[in-house]
């Protein structure tokens, strides 16, 4: 039977950890200046306190907010763009009062989100969704917070591949964003009351707030980038609003960053062998790289700069002058994201070669045998600490029993019977999700470590994928 989302009685509590910090045993990456809604939000999910989000909509703002969804749906056109580059979804943000545990905030923004993850769900009222609380109030914070995200995990029946996924990254290193998970339930005025949509996974939105938390208040105001294209990195000259194609988030007013950002590009692109073994260090952060395509070369982490590229940040920190990664979006990790290939050869993926399509970074790197050497130990402190696959099944364990209690009644997800079979798949250890048969996450886990550790043992010859674009 196709694992796709079924209509559900939602349940009445939340469960959500959304800042806490990764619990798996390694050298896990730290906040630089913990707060103390940090350690509120670690507290929420360490003691298992139930929390819900209820939204109350009026009739106007929730016409608004379908309306727009409801004639992109209708016409699902992709727009006329430059070649190479994405069209994103759009969407508008529409006022709505928010009651957390009782507590209400009122005159908050909400709208929806997400390609794949909306294009899948445009016939459930469980949509993924974001929220900010400084759209219409300017100083509204929801235990620190201003934005949270809210997916509807459409390719994840256990409802634990974000959370996973970003404590691997974090335990190699890298900033990444909390995770938790949240009951909703939404009001319309004088349509419906306490209707209910049932189990999200939230996760931490990356924004300035963000940057200074991880690197600190050196760092508060950087470069911060989203690009959103299939085309490779490329110097685009010398004038700063041509940069405006990688997506500017926040220091777009910091005009020597840009500089530097196009200095990088340029070096990247056009300076010798030799210049690039001796200079890469002053301009990119070698060992957040090197992180990087270690623990999505695990996760076998395709819908992401090694492969679309999309579902990552860059960020020119301001406090070092370097260039650094940032994952984002990892709910198609574990081998989720196939690229219609044979989900057994995306677990032999080459850990020599881990990104698919042409990088030029990628390719100049990994040439480097002083940056091979470092992503190799890299891999394999992963494989010793938070890839180890006995720490991430018990890890498994403790985030279903938080899981569970909150899905006995589950019409619009997976229920407990998704949840069991995300996990442990069928005899092939396989899933069916929305059309694609992929990987459950236990079986992915004991075989991607196994086909690692024969990899660099010598024992096994890694699969070299080449790029399929069609989903």
């Amino acid at each position: 039977m196709m694992m796709t989302p079924t209509h559900f009685n939602a349940i009445s509590h939340l469960c959500i950890g959304l800042l806490c910090f990764s619990i798996i045993e390694g050298s896990p990456a730290e906040p630089a200046n913990p707060s103390e809604n940090a350690r509120f939000w670690e507290h929420i999910y360490d003691d298992n306190r139930p929390l819900s989000f209820h939204f109350i909509f009026s009739e106007e703002s929730w016409n608004g907010m379908n309306g727009n969804s409801s004639k992109r749906s209708q016409t699902n056109r992709p727009e006329r763009r430059p070649p190479g580059r994405r069209a994103p979804q759009k969407f508008e943000y529409v006022e709505a009062d928010m009651e957390v545990s009782g507590r209400r905030y009122e005159k908050i923004g909400i709208r929806y989100k997400g390609n794949s993850s909306f294009r899948s769900s445009r016939d459930s009222p469980r949509k993924p969704f974001k929220i900010d609380t400084n759209r219409y109030q300017k100083g509204l914070k929801l235990f620190g917070e201003t934005k949270l995200n809210f997916s509807n995990a459409f390719l994840d029946p256990a409802y634990m591949k974000e959370k996973l996924g970003y404590e691997v990254y974090r335990s190699a290193g890298l900033p990444a964003p909390g995770v938790g998970w949240a009951e909703v339930t939404y009001s319309v005025e004088g349509l419906y009351r306490k209707k209910r949509l049932g189990l999200y996974v939230i996760i931490e939105q990356v924004d300035s707030n963000y940057i200074e938390k991880w690197f600190g208040k050196d760092s508060a105001d950087s470069l911060l980038m989203k690009p959103e294209s299939r085309e490779d990195w490329r110097y685009l000259g010398t004038d700063p609003k041509a940069y405006d194609a990688f997506g500017f988030k926040y220091g777009k007013k910091q005009i020597g960053l840009i500089q530097k950002f196009a200095e990088t590009l340029k070096m990247i692109e056009s300076s010798t062998d030799e210049v690039f073994q001796k200079e890469m260090g002053t301009y990119i952060d070698v060992e957040n790289f090197a992180a990087y395509f270690a623990a999505t070369a695990l996760l076998v982490n395709l819908d992401s700069y090694v492969g679309m590229p999309h579902n990552y940040y860059l960020l020119l920190d301001k406090r070092d002058g370097l260039l650094k990664i940032l994952p984002w979006d990892v709910n198609e990790s574990f081998g989720t994201f196939t690229l219609n290939q044979d989900p057994a050869r995306l677990i032999r993926w080459d850990i020599q070669r881990p990104w698919i399509a042409q990088r030029k970074l990628a390719e100049r790197l990994f040439a480097t045998e002083s940056f091979r050497t470092l992503y190799l130990q890299q891999l394999r402190n992963l494989l010793d600490n938070g890839f180890q696959e006995k720490r991430l099944i018990n890890r498994i364990r403790v985030l279903r029993k938080n899981i569970e209690p909150l899905l006995t009644h589950d019409p619009y997800g997976f229920g407990l019977e998704g949840v069991e079979a995300g996990i442990r798949g069928d005899q092939n250890g396989l899933v069916p999700v929305v059309e694609r048969r992929i990987p459950a996450i236990e079986p992915f886990i004991r075989k991607r470590t196994e086909s690692v550790k024969n990899q660099l043992a010598g024992k096994e010859a890694g699969e070299r994928i080449q790029p399929r674009w069609r989903r």
